[in-house]
C-alpha cells in the first residue's frame, strides 16, 4: 500500500506486526494475542488461518475482517479505546493489498452512516490517524475514501459536512502529476508567477511558517552539497516560500536566506494547497507538475542524496 509522510515505529505496533508475520505453529502462543481481548482494545481482533503465507495474506485477511465483532451501528461508548483500535486497523494498512484496503474502509464508513454520531467520531480519528500532523501513517488515497463521505453526508452538520470539503479541495488540487502554478510577492514586493521562474529539470518548493522557527530545515538544505550542486548545474531551482504575508520585516530576514535560492510568501498558500506540516517540500518536473509533495526537509535530502 503507497504511503506519505512518516511511519513512527513504536512497539506496540512492532507487536502487531511479529504478531501477524508469525506463520508455525510453534510460534501461535503469539498469534493469540491478536484473538485476545488486550488492553485498550475494544475487541479481540481476527486471527488469519495458517492458510495465509504471507505478510501480505495475512494483512488483507486481518483487515477484512477487523470489524466483524464490532457493530458500528450502536453508540461507540469508549471514545479513547475505538482510537486506539481504529489506528491498530490502520496500522495493518502499511502491509496490505490497496484493494483490499480500499474496499475494508468502504465497507465500514458505509456501516457507519447508520449512526451519525458515530459517523463524526468515525472522521475524527481518521483525520487525526491518517491526515493530521501527527499522523503516523498518510495516505491521500485511504482518508479520501473516509472524507469524501462525510463531506456529502446530509446527517452530519453544515460546518462539519464542509470542514471534509475543504481538506478534499486542497488534496485534489495538488495529487501527484498535477500542474502547479500560483502567484507569490519576492523580496523585493514584487508580484510573480510559479510558471514564469527560469525551466529547470525540476523545481523544489520549500514551504516555511515564519510564525514557527525554521532555521534548521533552511540551513540544512543551503548546505547540503549535492542540493547546490544540482542548483549550481541549473538542473534544479529551488523556490522557499513562507506562507504569511509581505512585510518589510519579512523581506529583511528573507534577504538572509541562501544567495542561490527563489525567495517568496503569500498568505494563500495555506488555504489553496495541501501543507499539513511545515516546513515541507514538493518537488516538480520541468512542466511544474507534482513529482512528489509533502517531503520532509530530511526526506528530501535523503532523495537528492543517498549518502544523506
Amino acid at each position: 500500500m503507497c504511503r506519505q509522510g512518516k511511519r513512527m515505529i513504536t512497539m506496540k505496533h512492532i507487536s502487531l506486526l511479529i504478531t501477524s508475520l508469525v506463520l508455525t505453529v510453534a510460534a501461535a502462543s503469539a498469534q493469540v494475542q491478536l484473538a485476545e481481548l488486550q488492553p485498550g482494545r475494544l475487541f479481540a481482533y481476527p486471527l488469519a488461518p495458517d492458510s495465509c503465507m504471507t505478510l501480505e495474506s495475512r494483512c488483507n485477511f486481518i483487515i477484512t475482517h477487523f470489524w466483524d465483532n464490532f457493530d458500528i451501528s450502536k453508540p461507540i461508548s469508549d471514545d479513547v479505546a475505538f482510537e486506539s483500535t481504529f489506528r491498530d486497523f490502520v496500522e495493518f494498512f502499511k502491509f496490505g493489498h490497496r484493494n483490499v484496503v480500499m474496499n475494508a474502509v468502504r465497507d465500514f464508513v458505509n456501516k457507519a452512516q447508520s449512526n451519525a454520531s458515530n459517523l463524526k467520531k468515525v472522521g475524527e480519528v481518521a483525520e487525526r490517524a491518517l491526515y493530521g500532523t501527527e499522523a503516523e501513517y498518510w495516505s491521500d488515497e485511504v482518508y479520501i475514501a473516509f472524507a469524501k463521505p462525510l463531506a456529502a453526508s446530509k446527517q452530519l452538520p453544515r460546518d462539519v459536512r464542509e470542514h471534509y470539503g475543504k481538506q478534499l479541495a486542497s488534496i485534489n488540487a495538488v495529487q501527484v502529476g498535477a500542474e502547479l502554478d500560483f502567484d507569490f510577492i519576492d523580496i523585493n514586493g514584487k508580484k510573480m508567477r510559479l510558471s514564469d521562474l527560469p525551466e529547470s529539470q525540476n523545481c523544489i518548493l520549500l514551504f516555511i511558517d515564519d510564525s514557527t522557527d525554521s532555521t534548521i530545515g533552511r540551513l540544512r538544505l543551503s548546505t547540503d552539497v549535492a542540493v547546490n550542486a544540482l542548483l549550481e548545474s541549473g538542473q534544479v531551482t529551488l523556490v522557499c516560500l513562507s506562507i504569511g504575508k509581505y512585510s518589510s520585516d519579512w523581506a529583511t530576514a528573507a534577504a538572509g536566506y541562501a544567495n542561490n535560492w527563489i525567495v517568496g510568501c503569500s498568505d494563500q498558500l495555506a488555504s489553496n494547497l495541501d501543507l499539513r506540516v511545515l516546513p515541507c517540500c514538493y518537488v516538480l518536473d520541468s512542466q511544474h507538475a507534482i513529482v512528489n509533495k509533502s517531503l520532509s526537509v530530511e526526506g528530501l535530502m535523503s532523495a537528492v542524496n543517498p549518502n544523506y
